[in-house]
């Protein structure tokens, strides 16, 4: 069993229908060479990672699962070195979000508080 590295979010290619269209899509989203992807490929393991509190990270490793999955790829997701899926990262897409409206929230409270625009 391969292990994953924690504070991450990854992509792990299983099997592909085929390679060249997964190595085009991830040069998308990761500028490394072919030669490193295709050893990801072999040795099963990330072919595209983030650190899981990047939010555009976040973003681009969905894409890119997207649109492995729709290239006929099976690919697992890794998060904190566990097994994990899409809606998970959907969900804290989503949670990254709400905290981002909270604290904007929380900011124009304290200018409202301080007297506004002035």
């Amino acid at each position: 069993m391969n292990s994953y590295p924690e504070d991450r979010i990854g992509l792990v290619i299983k099997s592909a229908d085929s390679v060249a269209k997964c190595i085009s899509i991830i040069r998308k989203y990761n500028p490394i060479s072919m030669a490193e992807i295709k050893s990801a490929l072999e040795n099963k393991t990330f072919v595209f990672d983030c650190d899981y509190t990047n939010d555009s990270g976040v973003r681009k490793v969905r894409r890119c699962f997207d649109e492995l999955v729709k290239a006929g790829a099976t690919v697992e997701i890794y998060e904190d070195g566990d097994l994990t899926n899409r809606e998970f990262i959907s969900n804290l897409l989503n949670s990254y979000q709400e905290i981002d409206e909270e604290i904007q929230n929380q900011i124009d409270a304290e200018v409202e508080a301080e007297g506004g625009d002035d």
